[in-house]
């Protein structure tokens, strides 16, 4: 019986090798963030508490897509720090974040805004997340990455 449910593992295995993806890996567009968008300061809704919030790194994973673009999975670090001194209860705090596409014209041809929600324990004064997303680059084109000013 073992032997019989190994062949019937290798059989369906051969089969379905012909239903993976043949995605191809390809060297990932430009992907920036300005300056004045790597560092924000943001005040929380619950207690009203000044939070320093800044990019702390990006790695990114490139599939050729068939539009000729390309899908760009990005995981993007953020640090967040909070003074003790003002209260240490527990917080929560919204951070604003945006994408922009870049033709090599230097024009933007797309953008689109999105949060990410931080939860803070009560004493707790460091927080590294991680934000994951996707987005598809057209051909000849950059993607920037930045935080946004809640104000």
């Amino acid at each position: 019986m073992k032997q019989l449910s190994f062949l019937a593992l290798i059989g369906y295995s051969v089969l379905f090798t012909g239903c993976t993806s043949n995605d191809e890996i390809v060297t990932c567009p430009v992907i920036s963030a300005p300056e004045e968008g790597a560092r924000s300061f943001l005040r929380s809704d619950t207690a009203g508490q000044m939070f320093d919030v800044r990019l702390n790194g990006v790695t990114a994973d490139c599939l050729r897509h068939r539009s000729g673009g390309t899908v760009v999975a990005l995981t993007v670090g953020l640090k967040l720090n909070r003074n003790l001194g003002e209260g240490t209860d527990a917080d929560v705090i919204a951070v604003p974040m945006m994408t922009a596409m870049v033709d090599n014209q230097q024009t933007v041809i797309s953008n689109s805004e999105f949060g990410y929600i931080v939860g803070f324990g009560k004493g707790a004064k460091q927080q590294y997340p991680t934000v994951e997303l996707e987005e598809i680059v057209p051909a000849n084109a950059r993607l920037v990455i930045s935080l946004k000013s809640a104000y």
